[in-house]
């Protein structure tokens, strides 16, 4: 049914711009840790350096993860769609 499959892009859609939000906020957090790391190096803080590695290294992890969801997402959706469209046959 045509309105099914407006119903689903819909969710598809819906749960993408979440995908976008999370990542844009793991983004945020790896340049609020990278500029913390560089003022705790220069006030030679080092426990904390060492925490702001770790939380660095956790937002980049997040973020590829989140990455690679949504380029399989995207191949499945795009299989899906050339899957259902008609076959053009040629004729020589």
């Amino acid at each position: 049914m045509p309105g099914d499959r407006n119903l689903i892009q819909a969710c598809l859609f819906t749960k993408m711009k979440g995908k976008i939000a999370l990542n844009t906020f793991y983004t945020i957090g790896i340049v609020i840790s990278v500029i913390g790391l560089k003022w705790a190096y220069t006030a030679h803080n080092f426990p904390i350096v060492g925490l702001l590695i770790v939380t660095a290294l956790f937002f980049l992890y997040l973020k590829v993860k989140i990455v690679k969801e949504v380029r399989t997402g995207i191949r499945n959706k795009e299989k899906s769609i050339n899957a259902n469209l008609p076959v053009k046959e040629e004729t020589n």
